[in-house]
């Protein structure tokens, strides 16, 4: 259909009085062939309406019918218990909410709530969070420096009794079978702990076998009430304890006799003035022991009163220990200390001042050590402390006896830039894992050092080339060119596919882009991530001033 202005359309041209009516002329015939074909095209959505609903009915009859026919209803059920089973979370202990199993498996049919009520190991993990019991008497308000809180429940029913209702019911289901329960103390609404829910958990200290208490002073009243012969089936037990405003643990740690329990393996302590070496253990039966506390706890974090002749002495005793973990205190070495050797433990990790670690690894042999975290400083989060050349020539001794070690973390304020080539050169052959950390201050070069050179030993190709399996390596460096991205790049480029992941953090800006060069690698499965600090580059905006400036242009 030829148009009478087709050289005009798609442009801005305004036609003329005469070419509008032109226009409209020439539209008449195409506008009613349009509604000719509306019309038909509304016939045809009609028919394949009452087609659709038709097959809507069909179908719902058929879906109906084969969900009869699910294999999962005829699902033995025993297998259906090991189905549940594995819905457990299995890093941690279950939680009362319906949004995880157990609880979520019982919403999807009465079936699978009813084989859910009767498999009691469903019910044998548990995590309980004690946000504490208000007074009894209604004079009675919480410390006035705590804001009052009402509980958002009926005032017929207190919500701590609600609480400890679903606590009992919940572990009832559990029949006989032996617990793993976690206690968490939440002191938002600043109400003491409660003394129903405490009461509740101690009544199964026989069937404890796993316990993580986060708590304070009336928990660990009642743990020293406690005797080995009441823990029967204890085998791992990790305690934090921390002053609230309510009371204090004021107990002496080595009255924990249930520690002692027949078949108590592990152990986790942290708390005030706590020495490792005065705990009630059989010490030849544990596999591992800890005193470090908790790093995300919100509370003060208790100081260790653990030194270098408590864990020379906890290190002799402990046998058959695999790990070893150690809070120092920052205490002087008293006297002349025997130096310890153990020939099983594997894993050992270490936190406290510098000259403290250096005193312990210079007294320390563990032919058998694989894996070896050293934090120097307060935290892994704040450690500010620097390290001290006798430290550090403590450690690069230290690595230089470990044949079989696998994987080493460090993590410091200060490292010397000599150390650190020092210590990469001592390390064995047979180191896989490689994490250094020096989060807040500059690294010392200590002389006119090459920047390449931090990685220049482990750059080397060939059948020499040092720590021939080495799998990770993560460095987080404070400091401007320890390691150039050229070096980096030759780094990983010389070691090929054995290298599996690479996480280096710069506090300078990016020289080049190395992913491309890298990206055979990262194909064949290699994990490469670089960050690099911002460039520090003001940057102009015409909305400066304004009360409506964006955040950023």
């Amino acid at each position: 259909m030829d148009s009478p202005l087709a050289a005009k359309l798609g442009t801005n041209y305004c036609p003329t009085a005469e070419e509008a009516v032109e226009i409209q002329a020439f539209l008449a015939q195409p506008l009613r062939q349009m509604k000719c074909l509306d019309s038909k095209i509304a016939d045809l959505q009609h028919a394949l309406n009452k087609l659709l609903e038709e097959r809507e009915g069909l179908g719902s009859i058929v879906q109906s019918h084969e969900a009869l026919l699910s294999p999962i209803r005829r699902m033995p059920a025993d297998i259906m218990h090991e189905i549940f089973l594995a819905c457990l979370p299995t890093h941690r202990n279950c939680v009362m909410d319906a949004s995880e199993a157990p609880l979520l498996l019982g919403r999807v049919c009465s079936a699978w709530r009813t084989l859910l009520l009767t498999t009691p190991r469903l019910w044998a993990s548990l995590h309980i969070v004690d946000r504490g019991e208000p007074p009894q008497q209604a004079e009675s308000q919480p410390d006035s420096d705590i804001e009052y809180v009402p509980w958002p429940v009926a005032p017929q029913e207190p919500r701590a009794a609600l609480v400890v209702d679903a606590l009992r019911a919940w572990l009832e289901r559990a029949g006989q079978c032996p617990l793993s329960l976690s206690l968490q103390y939440d002191p938002e609404f600043g109400y003491p702990p409660s003394q129903s829910i405490i009461q509740t958990i101690f009544l199964l200290a026989s069937r404890w076998q796993h316990i993580h208490f986060a708590a304070t002073g009336p928990v660990f009243q009642e743990l020293v009430q406690l005797s080995a012969a009441d823990v029967p089936e204890l085998q791992n037990a990790t305690l934090r304890s921390y002053e609230d405003g309510w009371e204090s643990p004021g107990f002496a740690w080595n009255s924990l006799s249930f520690l002692a329990g027949p078949k108590v393996e592990a152990i986790a302590v942290s708390g005030a003035d706590l020495d490792v070496s005065q705990l009630p253990l059989e010490w030849n039966r544990l596999t591992s022991l800890s005193n470090l506390a908790e790093v995300h706890m919100d509370w003060a974090r208790p100081q260790s009163r653990t030194t270098v002749e408590a864990v020379l002495s906890t290190i002799t005793r402990c046998t058959h220990a695999l790990s070893l973990s150690f809070e120092l205190a920052n205490l002087q070495i008293t006297g002349e200390l025997d130096f310890v050797d153990h020939h099983l433990l594997q894993s050992l990790y270490l936190s406290g001042q510098a000259s403290t670690t250096a005193s312990l690894l210079d007294r320390i042999g563990l032919p058998q050590l694989k894996d070896f975290t050293l934090v120097i400083g307060e935290d892994p989060w704040s450690a500010l402390n620097v390290t001290q050349p006798d430290s550090e020539s403590s450690l690069v001794r230290f690595l230089a006896t470990l044949p079989l070690l696998e994987s080493l973390s460090l993590t410091a304020g200060v490292f010397s830039l000599s150390s650190v080539k020092e210590i990469l050169l001592h390390l064995p052959p047979s180191l896989q894992h490689f994490y250094i950390h020096a989060p807040r201050s500059q690294w010392h070069h200590g002389g006119p050092e090459s920047e390449e050179d931090f990685l220049a030993p482990l750059v080397t190709p060939g059948p020499t080339m040092p720590l021939p399996i080495l799998r990770d390596f993560d460095v987080a460096i404070a400091g401007e060119e320890i390691i150039t991205d050229n070096t980096l790049l030759q780094f990983i480029t010389a070691r090929g596919s054995t290298l599996k992941c690479v996480k280096i953090s710069f506090e300078r800006p990016m020289q080049f882009d190395i992913r491309d060069a890298l990206s055979p690698l990262i194909e064949n499965g290699l994990d490469f991530a670089a960050t690099y600090s911002p460039v520090n580059v003001h940057k102009y905006s015409p909305w400066t001033g304004l009360p409506d400036a964006p955040k950023s242009v």
